[in-house]
């Protein structure tokens, strides 16, 4: 295990840093005594992504550029926002858009138990993401084992909680991610846009699985520089 200034001097990043990523549910940690640890293995996994240049992109601007570069309207945009929005995206890279983004969200990784699972995939509220829509959205990957991926609002994750008994405890089966930005249009979604699940797929610390989102996101920025 190690302590916070430990895992900030391998990340190269500020303490500060390290703990607003336990905060985003980025790195998970846990609490002995009045210290915060966290897992040697998890500190590597993240060493080993890449952090582009720039800065973090707020919630609003993030979500945007996904939502623009998967082909859709970000509404919430002006017109002087989506004009440096497409500018941006022309010189950006795939790994690039992963870093820009990674504030997107509070990551929870829980557990349901598995006769629930089909009922928390099929529940009002919920959007699939990641591994989970990577065949819908053409990604190349098969979803194998892995945790469902998911996306819901902070109301629709209290209420599985009650309803379906999700909980921390044991082995995660499902990682459910809370946007930081409320008036994000998931209402009638079966799935979340491409660019959203390849961010997702590429933030796994599988490599097959890391490479097939990095594939799907270049393409789209190809796209959306034609």
């Amino acid at each position: 295990m190690l302590t916070v200034d430990q895992a900030a001097t391998r990340l190269g990043v500020s303490a500060q840093e390290v703990r607003r990523l336990v905060r985003a549910g980025t790195l998970p940690a846990e609490r002995v005594g009045r210290t915060l640890v966290l897992a040697e293995d998890a500190v590597d996994e993240r060493a080993r992504m890449p952090v582009g240049p720039g800065r973090v992109l707020s919630a609003p601007a993030a979500w945007a550029t996904l939502w623009e570069l998967s082909g859709e309207r970000a509404d919430w945009l002006d017109r002087p926002a989506r004009s440096r929005l497409t500018t941006r995206l022309r010189s950006s890279d795939a790994e690039q858009v992963v870093a820009a983004v990674r504030d997107r969200a509070e990551r929870h990784e829980l557990r349901v138990l598995p006769a629930y699972r089909d009922r928390v995939l099929g529940a009002d509220g919920v959007v699939l993401s990641g591994i989970t829509a990577a065949e819908t959205v053409g990604a190349d990957i098969v979803a194998a084992e892995a945790a469902a991926d998911l996306y819901c609002t902070a109301d629709t994750l209290d209420r599985l909680r009650r309803e379906l008994g999700l909980t921390d405890r044991g082995e995660a089966n499902l990682v459910i991610r809370v946007p930081h930005f409320g008036n994000l249009p998931l209402t009638g979604r079966q799935h979340m846009p491409a660019a959203v699940v390849a961010v997702d797929l590429a933030e796994s610390a599988d490599v097959r699985t890391r490479r097939a989102g990095i594939d799907l996101l270049a393409a789209a920025l190809d796209t959306a520089r034609r």
